[in-house]
């Protein structure tokens, strides 16, 4: 009778015993065994004596037997690793670390994948589909692929972070986060905009690493304090964000940045933590790329106090041998080598801003020898390896020792520890060969091209403070020679710091494979910052006033040759550095300013020496056109004429309109401070300003012309003496080899100024090598374990 009901149901289900439309049992679909189908009982669960249960209901597609077992086994043996990890006091190597974070985010994404599955294959009601529709259609959330949809197309997320670890999902934490901040973009268009903001913004202001980053989501005490520089990263990104589905409107764009800048502000001047020295370094180095000066200038002088209250601006190890009277420690230790170096670059990346912001105003620097006592950032790609290393201190100057009349040429550049010893960081081993053996021993095989776009921007911020800051009264001959031997140490300096870079960055071949050019971003800016360091440092003497002329000789010819080469040399490296990087990839403040400077030599060797304008200087002008068309984003082409680069680029075409329209015109040397902020004077202050400079303009004619009467009748004995030869024709107009100084005067009793000017005059002086050339540097930024190959766009990161 048994046997006859199950005959029956078999037939009930259009199958007889052994048919093969009869489902397996479900002991062998769990053992992965093929059945026999055989009834009562199939082959294998006889001879296993185990019961045999057929399912005759045909289940729907979900998930498969025996996956949750196997997920359950896994999540069991992550728990017990990271369990006695912490049982046994010893936290797990960073990379283990990463490994496990990396683990997790790839199970949790099955585990997602699984229940969108399972969900796809129930039908919706009504009720719920039409509410997914007018969620998707709301302005606060982004309409976006649906998770079924995904699987169809192809991958856009990194599968590898820019540290070179598992790219971990945050879809599911930002979720989670979404919840309790509205304030946010919906989690989708969030992560796209936190994998922008890695790839283009991160290269320029690397302050965060991004693994680490990734995995401070899956701790609940994390999320609270990484709400703020979520804000910034929104404000700094999200008009890099593909937009060509429409996923975000330009009014969406604007609502986000406005009101995420705003929340950033408020939320992170309510109290002091690095995060929110890192949220409002971001939103510094947004608000100056886009032209708001007036803006940014505040939030860099908060941050230079900031950054000193939390004692950011010395080392560990100094702070142990620090005065009686103990500072206020309201930061806790890092708890690792890994987080110490982020801090560390957090503050340089503050002291950039810092030396930027006196360099394009004139200011004094807030961050001085006082303050600062800190090694300079370690190599990008040890960093993001989590490989501990020992970097040297950089020498910042006392502004009494470095006063007029005391010489630099001792000061130091970098020194090791105070004590001589080389203490690691925490969890840092002490290895020999990286501790410097002494004061003249430096180690500077650890470092990147972050510490040497730093170094840059301290030579360019020298050249600023220590010689065009300086009072000189041009009567008085001592105070001009003083003058003039700082010009001289100065000089030396930089052309010492392009001699003696590493070979790995200064390689007459660009790259191993010289079919590829990867132009690393910070290294290009540490480039053309020299360059620029070059002109504001000889302009001065290659573009004199008259005044000057009649008290000592200047080797003005040779000073104006070396910022026609420098101007041109960076119009190369600009328009190479457009061409073989990304489209979308945005250009920082201080890369425009240079190029503005360049240009704004170009156009006062023009005037002064009444020769053709250089062709370098439309390429310049052009190049900022294109960094402010890749600041704006697709969104906001046009508004790029507010970005920075675009009112630079306002800003020459106007000045050359002027000195087109007026032969008697002379553009002030130094007046790049001024020019690139004209439209920022109040209306009140303007005119006064007009007025002086109409007066000076006069002045600047009479002396142009007396000028060009003295080069008249010392031309022919200058052409006998011919300079330093001349730099090509296809990129240099004709330099006359003559110095605008009067030929006539020459003091009776040698002194101490005819002696500098006698040495300044010299032919081998004159003959030094100043200017970074494409063609002789390395632009590829290269870990010391590299072997020479070009890092991919996504290893930018690395600093």
């Amino acid at each position: 009778m048994d046997h006859q009901t199950v005959q029956l149901g078999g037939a009930g289900n259009g199958s007889a015993a052994g048919d093969p439309e009869v489902p397996s049992c479900q002991g062998c679909r769990r053992r992965k065994l093929r059945c026999s189908r055989d009834k009562p009982m199939c082959n294998h669960c006889q001879r296993l004596d185990s019961p045999c249960v057929y399912d005759t209901k045909k289940n729907k597609p979900g998930i498969k037997t025996g996956v949750i077992e196997g997920l359950n086994r896994r999540v069991e043996a992550l728990e017990n690793t990271v369990f006695d990890n912490a049982q046994s006091g010893n936290p797990a190597p960073s990379s283990e670390s990463s490994q496990i974070i990396g683990a997790f985010s790839s199970l949790i994404q099955e585990l997602r994948g699984l229940v969108h599955n399972s969900a796809g294959s129930l039908s919706l009601p009504p009720a719920h589909s039409s509410t997914a529709q007018t969620q998707h259609a709301t302005p606060g959330s982004v309409a976006l692929s649906s998770p079924n949809d995904l699987q169809h197309q192809p991958r856009k997320r990194r599968r590898v972070d820019s540290c070179g670890n598992p790219n971990i999902e945050l879809a599911s934490q930002l979720n989670e986060l979404g919840s309790t901040s509205s304030q946010l973009p919906s989690a989708e268009l969030l992560e796209e905009v936190i994998n922008a903001y890695f790839i283009l913004v991160q290269p320029w202001i690397p302050i965060l690493h991004e693994t680490r980053f990734r995995g401070r989501f899956y701790s609940h005490e994390q999320l609270p304090c990484l709400t703020v520089l979520l804000h910034a990263i929104v404000v700094a990104a999200i008009r890099f964000v593909d937009t060509e589905n429409g996923k975000i409107s330009e009014k969406e764009l604007e609502t986000w940045t406005s009101r995420s800048r705003s929340i950033v502000l408020l939320s992170a001047m309510d109290g002091m933590s690095v995060e929110n020295l890192q949220a409002l370094s971001i939103i510094a180095f947004t608000d100056m790329g886009n032209g708001d000066m007036s803006r940014a200038w505040p939030i860099i002088g908060s941050l230079t106090r900031t950054v000193e209250y939390l004692q950011l601006s010395v080392e560990t190890d100094d702070r142990q041998q620090g005065p009686l009277l103990k500072p206020l420690t309201s930061l806790s230790p890092s708890q690792n080598w890994t987080q110490e170096e982020e801090r560390r670059r957090v503050f340089w990346s503050i002291f950039n801003l810092d030396r930027l912001c006196s360099v394009m105003t004139g200011w004094n620097t807030s961050l001085t020898s006082d303050d600062v006592r800190r090694r300079l950032p370690a190599d990008g790609g040890l960093w993001h390896k989590e490989e501990t290393v020992l970097t040297p201190y950089f020498g910042i100057w006392d502004r009494s020792a470095a006063k007029m009349g005391n010489s630099i040429v001792f000061l130091p550049a970098h020194y090791p520890s105070p004590d001589q010893v080389a203490e690691a960081p925490p969890e840092t081993p002490s290895t020999s060969t990286t501790a410097p053996k002494g004061n003249d021993t430096v180690d500077m095989t650890t470092v990147g091209a972050f510490a040497y776009c730093i170094e840059a921007t301290e030579s360019l911020s020298r050249v600023t403070t220590y010689f065009l800051q300086q009072r000189i009264n041009f009567r008085d001959r001592q105070e001009v020679g003083n003058w003039l031997t700082r010009f001289k140490e100065l000089d030396l300096r930089l052309v010492h710091w392009k001699m003696f870079l590493p070979q790995k960055w200064k390689d007459s071949n660009i790259s191993r494979r010289p079919t590829i050019i990867n132009m690393d971003p910070n290294l290009t800016l540490a480039h053309i910052t020299h360059n620029t360091s070059m002109i504001l440092l000889h302009q001065q003497i290659a573009y004199p006033s008259p005044q000057w002329t009649s008290i000592v000789r200047m080797p003005s010819a040779h000073s104006a040759e070396t910022c026609q080469i420098a101007a041109a040399e960076t119009a190369t490296i600009t328009r190479k550095y457009l061409k073989y990087t990304l489209e979308n990839s945005p250009v920082n403040s201080q890369f425009a300013f240079c190029v503005f400077v360049s240009a704004r030599a170009l156009l006062v060797h023009w005037k002064f020496y009444k020769t053709d304008l250089a062709p370098e200087f439309w390429v310049l002008v052009e190049s900022l056109d294109d960094f402010s068309k890749r600041w704006a984003g697709p969104l906001s082409r046009s508004k790029s004429n507010s970005s920075l680069a675009g009112k630079y680029s306002a800003q020459l075409r106007a000045l050359h309109k002027k000195c087109a329209e007026n032969p008697d015109y002379s553009p002030d040397v130094v007046g790049y401070s001024t020019d690139g902020f004209v439209t920022q004077i109040p209306n009140y202050l303007r005119q006064g300003q007009t007025d002086n400079q109409h007066s000076s303009q006069a002045q600047a004619g009479v002396a142009s012309g007396t000028l060009q009467n003295s080069f008249d009748s010392g031309s022919q004995r200058s052409i006998l003496n011919p300079g330093p030869p001349q730099a090509p024709g296809s990129q240099l107009s004709f330099l006359p080899q003559i110095s605008p100084t009067n030929p006539g005067v020459e003091h009776s009793s040698p002194d101490e100024l005819s002696a500098i000017s006698t040495v300044l005059m010299d032919q081998d002086f004159m003959q030094l090598d100043r200017v970074i050339s494409f063609d002789d540097m390395m632009f590829t930024a290269q870990t010391i374990d590299d072997q020479g190959g070009p890092f991919s766009m996504n290893n930018w990161t690395l600093g």
